[in-house]
């Protein structure tokens, strides 16, 4: 059932940073982004793009060690670590973006996914 669960919450986790990607480009985003110069609307996308990266590469990271952990011990920690990083992306994008909806899905996906996933049974 840990399992089922955990890959749920990690294909969450991947959707959401698809969705974060994607919406880089929108109007919404690309839109703002017209006030800075050259150089900050590039970093900014940088910056966007990376952080929708993380939350795709760590969640098929989580997705794919989740049913090997048990098998293979030494797949704990990085297991963890990827969990634990997930957790901390998840509780800073809800404290520096209270207003955006989209980080409190990526809280809610990502402190449950290392909560069930911390102990060792």
């Amino acid at each position: 059932m840990k399992n089922k669960i955990t890959k749920g919450l990690s294909i969450g986790v991947i959707a959401m940073g698809i969705v974060h990607c994607a919406a880089t480009f929108t109007p919404v985003i690309a839109g703002k982004l017209a006030s800075l110069d050259g150089g900050a609307q590039t970093a900014f996308l940088y910056m966007s793009l990376m952080c929708g990266a993380l939350l795709i590469l760590g969640g098929f990271l989580a997705f794919s060690l989740a049913s090997k952990v048990r098998e293979y011990s030494f797949l704990r920690k990085p297991f963890l670590f990827t969990l634990i990083l997930l957790a901390v992306d998840g509780i800073l994008a809800a404290c520096c973006m209270p207003h955006n909806p989209c980080a409190w899905a990526v809280l809610v996906l990502t402190v449950p996914l290392l909560a069930i996933n911390i102990r060792n049974k």
